[in-house]
């Protein structure tokens, strides 16, 4: 007998002017403490909601931008999506489109977000978790929607080979086994190990259950339902892989009709798509409204920008505060929205190497009180952000878990961490045999060049020798997936949504890159997971409460952040600066949007 738990139908820096501060101070021994800029602040309302209430439009060709290329076709490489994969292929369950601006304002859809109640059912209509009697064990059951077609593009071998027919449970299963049980599956090695002994099961005609150990029950849902795009079955079995954009067939709103590398990327409306519009004066229209989406690959901001102002694109994401500011000035027609903040990667250790000194709390504790984050708040970001901001930042969907630098509870010895004080920190170096300091090797990429270059002069007055080996995206890559590296290393701290597995904390996988094995941590980590099947906001709670002993052992130096924001024209409507509309940073929001294109050519455009 099963007990059923619940149902669910870092851009360049100008460094110069704090580079001379840092080395000009008058007095640098004087602590500076953390004031107003720890305070958690919460993404605002857009200038303007840009909502069309009349009758949505068909047709129109949305023109987006993005800085990469396309590197990987196939979840097997990535677990995730893509600018085009987020559009011709669909995840088990994703957000929820009725919960954010565009209906009931729930959320804002400007982050990655992982709650409950803002998500749906895509290819599976509902979702089941349970908690089997003993405890140890649980199963997701998945109820597989009917009526969901494969797009079908008779031109594409692939395409025609799939036949626009039904999918299946059988598709389902054949597709997570792929990415839990074969070697050099994304989700095998690097994701999460921890599914490898993951059970897959056809439990009924529409029925998919998967069962796993109790612990990892959440992080299995969001790795199986939230990240991985689901393929046609005999696409695998004929090509043996889908890692050519030709391969692309799926179940989403568009079919990929064309792609140059490094160029563009153009898709066209899938006519046999099945969702429908859900809210708003659209309700109940058959999806999507566009004829094409079509994406510009521009890796220069500047030219991004440039194409925003002329509107060759109608859209652009991750414009800096600063940019931000002159583009409203000289382009008012635009509308904008936050979405969502950034900070510099953070520094991860080799915290678990006995002959290495960030094995030792003291170094640790000593590098983060000899850096100044007030002041790169301050200075560089103008107030604009927080400063602590790993494992988790504040977002207001997550805020019970948040533990800020001025909260009561925050213990005062983390708090007096953050307090620049570089004679102390010496004071902590030499008590942990390295009166004179050490030398260590920073791996990071050109984007993070210039910031670290401000904190290498900062350790430097405390005797660390900071040295900086810059590495091309593919060596680097390579690196970080691997969590091959001696000394320290910059990498990302994941959205909130990794929350409640806590994988930077935990595990073998690539976000625990200072090697955490802390028997606390564990054992809390597991505790946190438990409670969050059944009652997420008491697992908030324990991890607030967790990360007062977290924050005290340093394992990551963190990096304040700053505001991002995105533009588009006002021609787009329905369109209020969603980014991702569930968990994984997905591109879904053009399914919803339509064109004014009469607006457009008002505007003389």
């Amino acid at each position: 007998m099963k007990k059923n738990v619940f149902l669910l139908a870092t851009a360049g820096l100008m460094a110069a002017s704090i580079f001379l501060m840092s080395c000009g101070q008058a007095n640098p021994t004087t602590p500076t403490s953390p004031t107003s800029p720890t305070s958690p602040t919460s993404p605002t309302s857009p200038t303007s909601p840009g909502t069309d209430t009349s009758a949505p439009h068909y047709g129109g060709t949305l023109i987006l931008t993005t800085k990469n290329d396309v590197v990987y076709w196939d979840s097997f490489n990535t677990g995730s999506g893509g600018i085009t994969r987020d559009l011709t292929h669909q995840r088990l369950w994703d957000g929820d489109w009725s919960k954010g601006p565009a209906g009931t304002n729930e959320c804002d859809w400007a982050t990655s977000y992982d709650v409950r109640e803002f998500k749906m059912g895509y290819i599976a209509e509902k979702i089941d978790f349970n908690v089997e009697d003993a405890g140890d064990f649980g199963t997701i059951v998945y109820t597989i929607r009917q009526g969901v077609h494969f797009s079908l593009d008779p031109n594409n071998e692939a395409s025609a080979l799939v036949g626009g027919r039904e999918i299946t449970p059988d598709d389902v299963i054949a597709h997570l086994k792929r990415m839990t049980k074969t070697p050099g599956a994304y989700q095998y090695n690097i994701g999460n190990p921890l599914l490898h002994d993951a059970e897959f099961t056809k439990t009924g005609p529409w029925e998919v259950t998967v069962r796993v150990p109790t612990t990892i029950i959440l992080e299995a849902g969001k790795r199986l339902g939230d990240s991985t795009l689901i393929e046609a079955k005999e696409v695998v079995d004929k090509y043996g892989d889908v890692s050519s954009w030709e391969r692309q067939v799926g179940t989403g709103p568009f079919i990929l009709k064309d792609y140059v590398s490094g160029s563009s990327a153009t898709l066209v409306r899938n006519d046999n798509f099945w969702m429908k519009d859900p809210v708003g004066p659209g309700k109940g229209n058959d999806l999507p409204y566009l004829d094409q989406v079509k994406w510009l690959i521009i890796s220069d901001e500047s030219t991004k920008q440039a194409a925003l102002r002329t509107a060759k694109v109608d859209q652009a994401i991750e414009i800096s505060f600063e940019d931000a500011a002159i583009m409203e000035r000289d382009v008012p027609s635009l509308l904008k929205a936050p979405n969502d903040y950034i900070h510099t990667r953070p520094i991860y250790m080799r915290q678990d190497l006995e002959d290495t000194p960030f094995h030792d709390i003291r170094v640790r504790q000593a590098m983060l009180m000899a850096t100044d984050l007030v002041t790169i708040e301050r200075d560089l970001y103008n107030n604009t952000g927080q400063i602590l901001t790993w494992p988790y930042r504040y977002y207001p969907a997550y805020g019970d878990l948040y533990l800020g630098l001025d909260d009561p509870e925050m213990p005062q010895v983390v708090k007096d961490l953050y307090v620049y004080n570089p004679d102390k920190a010496k004071q902590y170096l030499a008590d942990a045999g390295y009166p004179n300091g050490f030398k260590a090797e920073l791996i990071l990429t050109p984007l993070e060049a210039d910031y670290y270059s401000i904190i290498k002069d900062m350790w430097s007055k405390v005797g660390i020798d900071l040295q900086l080996n810059v590495m091309e995206n593919t060596a680097y890559t390579k690196v970080n997936m691997n969590r091959d590296y001696a000394d320290l290393m910059v990498s990302a701290t994941g959205p909130p949504s990794i929350w409640p597995m806590q994988s930077v904390l935990r595990g073998t996988g690539w976000p625990n890159l200072s090697f955490v094995d802390d028997p606390y941590i564990n054992d809390t980590n597991d505790e946190i997971g438990r409670t969050a099947i059944t009652d997420p906001e008491k697992a908030m709670a324990l991890t607030k409460e967790q990360m007062k002993y977290v924050l005290e052992q340093v394992y990551v130096i963190p990096a304040p952040d700053y505001p991002r924001y995105t533009f588009w024209w006002p021609w787009i409507q329905n369109y209020h600066g969603e980014r991702s509309i569930g968990y994984f940073w997905n591109q879904l929001w053009p399914q919803w949007i339509w064109l004014d294109t009469s607006l457009k050519t008002s505007m003389g455009y």
